[in-house]
């Protein structure tokens, strides 16, 4: 799934329009980063028509009182800003590598990637959310299953139960396997494509997998003797 071609940001869509207008607004004393997802990006990014009633994101301080006194929060504005938790948005640690980022001043912007933005909505996965994911195959012809399976190896925790006090949001798993007959058709095993494989890699890292070198040293060592020389 190219990510290059789809960087170029459209910023007179409604969401593009709504983003700018809290921008332009912010303080520019400071550093300050917006983290947009949700489906802002795939209208600024892929398609103007794909609407969404927010503009979902989390930013580097909390600008909630600023955010109030714009009047562009949702008790005063059609579409709406939404600031929420960094931890809402459950996708790849390299999320950022993809993003589109332009930078106004002292304010930095980053616009998540379609793939990134996918793989956030897959835990919940309503209607709209399907729809998110036929939009984005249609205009890129992506994501590939291999692309998919691997960008959902990278959040492999989304797959774990949740919390006794969590709202679980959702099954991670029957959403995927109902994505892919959607998508591409057929069934998927989640646990033997996605969950075991990201595991393997994760242990590789670890080092609880690494090679038994003591093992390795003793086997070396008996193989010298039976030829009669000395180990050094």
């Amino acid at each position: 799934m190219s990510q290059s071609h789809d960087k170029i940001l459209n910023w007179d869509t409604p969401n593009g329009q709504l983003l700018k207008t809290f921008i332009e607004k912010l303080p520019q004393d400071r550093p300050i980063v917006l983290n947009v997802f949700g489906s802002t990006p795939l209208q600024m990014r892929l398609d103007p028509s794909f609407l969404s009633g927010d503009v979902d994101m989390f930013t580097s301080e909390d600008l909630s009182s600023h955010l109030e006194k714009m009047k562009l929060g949702k008790a005063h504005s059609k579409p709406y800003i939404e600031l929420v938790p960094s931890t809402i948005f459950i996708t790849t640690p390299a999320w950022r590598d993809r993003a589109a980022k332009e930078v106004f001043g002292s304010i930095t912007v980053y616009i998540a990637s379609p793939l990134d933005v996918l793989v956030g909505k897959l835990k919940r996965l309503e209607q709209k959310d399907i729809e998110a994911f036929d939009m984005v195959k249609a205009k890129t012809g992506g994501p590939t299953e291999e692309e998919l399976k691997e960008a959902l190896r990278l959040v492999v925790d989304m797959y774990r139960p949740a919390f006794d006090e969590e709202n679980p949001g959702g099954d991670p798993i029957a959403n995927t396997r109902r994505l892919w007959k959607h998508l591409y058709g057929h069934d998927i095993d989640v646990r033997a494509e996605i969950i075991r494989p990201a595991i393997e890699v994760r242990k590789e890292a670890y080092g609880q997998n690494a090679p038994d070198r003591r093992k390795i040293l003793g086997e070396i060592a008996e193989e010298a003797a039976s030829y009669g020389s000395p180990v050094r």
